[in-house]
């Protein structure tokens, strides 16, 4: 039988991570972030074990870009000689090592995507 990632458990990490009460554009990142990390699998490795920690993954992968989206929307004001900008780089860098420690615990369950250069041949 094949490993599909729960899309479900996915959506529950994005919610708990991004403290939505609404899912809303999060369904379109949770959805890609499950594709990706599908992709990534080796079902050799019986990724089926690694449940929790895949749809983690996936999840975190889904928090991050939608952080990013939300960065991009930063708001800008003045206030006399100072310039405020809310561009939440914190948040950014709070998602993003969340999502590099998750895909760090899920690297043995991964296809191999390191590239070796064998040789060529010359004539």
């Amino acid at each position: 039988m094949e490993y599909k990632i729960n899309i479900n458990r996915v959506v529950d990490v994005f919610l708990s991570l991004s403290d939505d009460v609404e899912l809303g554009d999060g369904r379109v990142f949770c959805l890609s972030a499950t594709d990706t990390v599908q992709s990534w699998l080796d079902l050799n490795k019986e990724p089926q074990k690694h449940d929790y920690e895949i749809c983690y993954a996936a999840g975190t992968i889904a928090f991050y870009r939608y952080i990013l989206k939300l960065s991009g929307n930063a708001d800008t004001f003045k206030a006399g000689d100072i310039t405020v900008t809310d561009c939440s780089e914190k948040t950014v860098d709070y998602a993003k090592q969340l999502m590099s420690d998750a895909l760090l615990s899920i690297e043995p369950y991964l296809k191999s995507r390191r590239f070796a250069f064998i040789g060529i041949e010359v004539e």
